[in-house]
């Protein structure tokens, strides 16, 4: 059976990690309204309106203005260490509707991190308040009706650095978030999750059903399937904390190999020039080897759709190389209808697996490759996919 990605809910903290411990946190916190501007706006940099906070720096070429609600939110994270002086903030970056900090542990925490978090998240929710009741922040959306502010979503999300050399892509990561957010803006078709994609199938024969985020039009390119066998190709795993394993990386933060064959180099080849001639290359991106096509293709620029058997929450993004490609509308992301967002991890079963494969075959059509299904009959294999797709197709 093969492991499907972890997703991180706001509310999920890692088996057996002390959070208490010496350690460099991402934390993201988000509002429970996220349909308004409620923490701040974005700006030009440069612009002489809209002033950023004193001692909270700007990079790129967009900045979030602060509102007096995201000035307070900015005031009670500035007391966390000095609640705490076991922690540091390395950075931190306001949204419109949630925001960003990474935080060192230095020292032993007297106790577990989520403390601290409520206490920031309480501290800033005290301001809102005092900001609401002096009608200072003017939010109201109904003239003469008292606002009372924003509210916190519960919990939030942690990333944890394992890797040495990581930092500095994590506070990269935080710095970007506006500059992000400007590119959603500009081309928010890329980037909004579709709920009820149809699609033709199997030369028109099947109308199948997706959940969608990316550019849609990549489909009308000639496709290039992408299958790669584990046997060809596999990344190193080390144990993980809290059981299991994970995938190894360097001090870069790129995955480790431990096997590549020639196989697996005569498909990389393949795809990569199929795709430099036109072609949009198409996975499940099942297999270390299918995984490592893909990241190869977005890495040299090119067209790509994934096929995955989980699908979308309303506010899924992609990150890195993946947000890349879809702002310049290189990339399309897809899910079976039937298999709709969990925020439960989803195994990859061998089921699952074989269902994505034939979706792929019938999408890329007249240029689909062949694939030893191990035993598997033609009409248990065309069942597997067509009810992945199928779900409510007509409704």
């Amino acid at each position: 059976m093969i492991r499907a990605e972890t997703r991180h809910r706001m509310t999920r903290r890692l088996a057996g990690w002390d959070y208490s411990q010496r350690a460099i946190y991402m934390i993201t916190v988000t509002l429970a309204d996220r349909s308004r501007e409620w923490l701040g706006t974005l700006a030009k940099n440069g612009e002489a309106q809209n002033r950023p906070v004193p001692g909270h720096s700007c990079h790129g070429l967009w900045r979030i203005a602060p509102t007096p609600y995201g000035e307070a939110v900015l005031e009670a994270l500035a007391e966390m260490p000095r609640l705490y002086p076991q922690v540091q903030i390395i950075e931190r970056q306001l949204m419109p509707e949630h925001f960003h900090f990474v935080v060192f542990v230095c020292e032993q925490l007297p106790k577990p991190l989520g403390t601290l978090i409520r206490g920031f998240k309480a501290g800033a929710a005290k301001r809102w308040k005092n900001l609401a009741k002096n009608g200072e922040a003017q939010n109201s959306p109904v003239p003469g009706h008292f606002c009372p502010g924003p509210s916190w979503a519960e919990g939030f999300q942690d990333t944890i650095l394992f890797g040495e050399g990581q930092l500095p892509a994590m506070v990269a990561y935080v710095r970007a978030n506006p500059d992000r957010l400007a590119e959603k803006r500009a081309s928010p078709e890329l980037f909004r999750r579709v709920a009820r994609l149809v699609l033709p199938l199997d030369g028109g024969r099947l109308a199948g059903r997706f959940e969608a985020i990316g550019n849609r039009h990549l489909l009308e390119r000639p496709l290039h399937q992408v299958q790669c066998s584990r046997g060809f190709f596999a990344y190193r795993r080390v144990p993980k904390t809290g059981g299991g394993l994970k995938i190894a990386r360097d001090s870069a933060g790129a995955s480790v190999v431990e096997r590549s064959t020639r196989e697996y180099e005569e498909r990389l080849a393949a795809a990569l020039a199929a795709a430099a001639h036109g072609a949009v290359i198409i996975s499940p991106c099942i297999s270390d080897g299918e995984r490592q096509i893909a990241r190869e293709a977005l890495a040299r620029n090119l067209p790509l759709v994934t096929l995955q058997n989980k699908g979308f929450s309303p506010l899924k993004k992609p990150h890195g190389r993946y947000f890349d490609a879809c702002a310049t509308g290189r990339l399309l992301m897809l899910a079976p209808a039937a298999w709709p967002h969990t925020t439960q991890e989803k195994p990859m079963t061998r089921f699952d697996a074989t269902a994505l494969n034939r979706i792929a075959q019938w999408l890329a059509g007249d240029s689909a490759i062949e694939i030893d299904y191990h035993g598997m009959t033609p009409a248990n294999i065309d069942k597997l996919a067509t009810d992945a797709v199928m779900a409510n197709c007509c409704s």
